[in-house]
């Protein structure tokens, strides 16, 4: 499925919208168009916290602002801020404004509704010309994991170590299959608890359904998937001490920025590196440099999470 844009019955702004069924991702980021710049959601992917998952909000807002902007122009930057938990049982509606239309680029925002006016996001969405130019780009570490072919690496549920039990009770990271994302680690230890002087997370990822080639779905699905898993790197270093004294640790997303370098595909493997460089006052960031299978770097993504303890 290459259209973003479906013709499904439209759901009314009260009316619950049906739980995504894992298969076609394009159900799910596919809006349903209100007018000509307010597009609805069809349907809704809940997270361990029982709300919107917010990979389905960036994709759906990057969804939204890529069907007001001519199709010669492709997403650059995606930068996002959540301002609230969206609710499962009721659609979200996409508001996009112009912000540019210049010979180059196009800039949109896009605000999330829910509701009488509840805001759960607002976005600004870049799309640009390609252009001839010089090009360069960092080379992968030696370390991130691109000589270790995803296909061997274990999933989540193959994980078996005590550590595990730790992370889920104190992080509600859950190490369970994912009906729509296929994601394997190349270094095990990553996912566990333990020491680290600069916490960090390698990760290969790839939606499991097959796309065609059209890339507005497929930048939008990579931000479906950037924000999965992502801000664990935040908090990994935290859960020995924490789960020590049982205590627990709310995450949650706060803002999340995506810039896309290069063409990608997300049913395709994309390893993620994944840093921490600070967690304080509640706060913890993210960043990740992300490789194709042949060592491009295809983006690079960030994201500022919640840490909040709880008894």
């Amino acid at each position: 499925m290459d259209t973003l844009s479906a013709e499904p019955k439209i759901p009314s702004e009260r009316e619950k919208p049906p739980e995504w069924d894992g298969r076609e991702i394009g159900d799910l980021l596919g809006l349903a168009q209100m007018s000509a710049s307010r597009f609805r959601s069809q349907c809704a992917e809940t997270n361990e916290h029982g709300r919107v998952y917010g990979g389905q909000i960036l994709g759906q807002a990057l969804s939204a602002a890529t069907e007001t902007v001519s199709k010669d122009r492709f997403a650059s930057c995606l930068q996002l801020v959540f301002a609230a938990g969206g609710l499962p049982d009721q659609a979200i509606d996409f508001e996009v404004q112009t912000l540019q239309e210049g010979k180059r680029f196009s800039a949109r925002n896009v605000r999330g509704l829910q509701g009488a006016g509840r805001i759960l996001c607002d976005a600004c969405v870049t799309f640009a010309k390609a252009l001839e130019s010089p090009a360069h780009e960092a080379p992968p570490p030696s370390d991130c994991g691109l000589d270790r072919n995803p296909e061997d690496c274990p999933a989540l549920e193959h994980i078996d170590h005590p550590g595990v039990r730790d992370v889920e009770r104190t992080l509600n990271y859950m190490y369970r299959p994912h009906r729509a994302i296929d994601m394997r680690a190349p270094f095990v230890e990553d996912l566990l608890p333990g020491k680290y002087a600069e916490p960090r997370m390698r990760f290969w990822i790839r939606l499991r359904q097959t796309l065609g080639d059209g890339p507005d779905l497929h930048a939008a699905a990579f931000a479906y998937l950037s924000d999965y898993w992502i801000n664990f790197a935040a908090c990994i270093a935290h859960v020995s001490a924490m789960a020590e004294r049982d205590a627990r640790l709310y995450v949650a997303s706060l803002n999340h920025t995506i810039w896309f370098h290069r063409s990608l595909r997300s049913d395709a493997w994309l390893l993620f590196d994944c840093i921490s460089p600070s967690g304080a006052f509640g706060r913890g960031l993210a960043t990740a440099r992300v490789f194709s299978r042949a060592g491009d770097l295809v983006a690079s993504a960030a994201q500022e999470c919640l840490l909040a303890p709880t008894a």
